[in-house]
């Protein structure tokens, strides 16, 4: 089965004109994601110099939502709420009370029932946390596969001044600033890594409109080692057409390796100019990995930061690099 990249040069890179330390990300010509039901970006970055840490970068402006979550402040997003261990603990009281009614219906009310059917609910709740993880882990390398949830902060619903931030923003940055749904920030030790998922309704740019993504924030006494030694910048594009609940996407991953645009295969194997594509089809938290593959001669990221230069040992930083990838890809 053939699979056609909708379109190209997605994704761009680029050092702030104004302030040294800031690398904007952006979305080239935005409308054209108009075409799908969500859109899902996932940015992952890992400089190669050992002298910058995550904590010598942030992305703003969600690491600053994020915090203020945290620290219980008010912000545009607040946590998400895990629901389906209360269904859970629901489903395992109704099931004791069922028992109850076909065997034992005339203490159906009684003192003891009512305390079974409590405790099963309690103890369905905590039970579940223990299911899910096992879920996930025998069925991680599946086709068919149960998933973590993606993210942990959804956005409020907006306000009238809401529309005013927004304006806020474009005068910010300089062009109309995408806001996600959903996201989740993934501070690790040596790199940092934004998830972010948009709902399209929320996209309504004129024709050849680009959208500001989010900023990199490096330290400016790192900056200088940040540029020489290079860095991986990953992108994990997700394009989704959702239908009676069920999402159809095509997931893209490329990344910008020193002066090299790839990707990397299950297998680990590097191909210069490629992007790694899958097929999946999603119910819920069930995901079907139907096709995977890669396709050579295709960009999806542009990167306009220095005058990089490649690694004296590709293989061991592309192998460094591409194991964050992976891991990021496989999340």
């Amino acid at each position: 089965m053939s699979v056609v990249i909708p379109f190209q040069h997605i994704i761009r890179l680029h050092k702030n004109d104004d302030v040294a330390y800031i690398y904007d990300v952006a979305v080239e010509d935005a409308p054209r994601l108009n075409a799908y039901s969500q859109v899902e970006c996932h940015v992952v970055l890992y400089p190669y110099s050992r002298q910058i840490s995550s904590q010598d970068l942030a992305f703003y402006p969600f690491e600053e939502y994020v915090r203020d979550v945290l620290s219980r402040e008010r912000s545009a997003y607040v946590a998400v709420q895990e629901q389906f261990n209360e269904t859970f603990g629901l489903l395992l009281g109704a099931a004791i009370a069922l028992v109850f009614a076909r065997f034992k219906p005339a203490e159906l009310v009684s003192i003891e029932s009512i305390v079974s059917v409590f405790g099963a609910y309690v103890i369905g709740k905590e039970l579940w946390d223990d299911i899910e993880r096992a879920l996930v882990e025998v069925s991680k390398n599946w086709r068919l596969r149960f998933q973590e949830g993606y993210y942990r902060y959804r956005l409020e619903k907006h306000t009238t001044l809401t529309t005013y931030s927004y304006l806020a923003k474009r005068r910010r940055y300089g062009q109309a600033a995408l806001l996600p749904e959903r996201v989740d920030l993934i501070k690790q030790s040596n790199s940092e890594t934004v998830r972010m998922c948009f709902d399209t309704r929320e996209l309504p740019f004129p024709s050849g409109a680009a959208g500001h993504l989010c900023s990199i924030h490096v330290d400016p006494a790192c900056v200088e080692a940040f540029e020489r030694e290079g860095f991986l910048f990953g992108i994990k594009l997700s394009l989704n057409h959702r239908h009676l609940g069920i999402t159809r996407s095509l997931e893209l991953f490329q990344s910008i390796d020193h002066c090299a645009r790839g990707c990397l295969d299950e297998e680990g194997n590097w191909t210069e100019g490629g992007v790694f594509y899958r097929r999946t089809f999603s119910l819920g938290r069930l995901k079907f990995y139907h096709q995977k593959g890669v396709l050579p001669g295709v960009t999806i990221v542009n990167c306009e930061v220095g005058a990089q230069q490649p690694p004296s040992d590709p293989s061991a930083q592309r192998g460094e690099g591409g194991a964050t990838e992976y891991a990021t890809r496989n999340a």
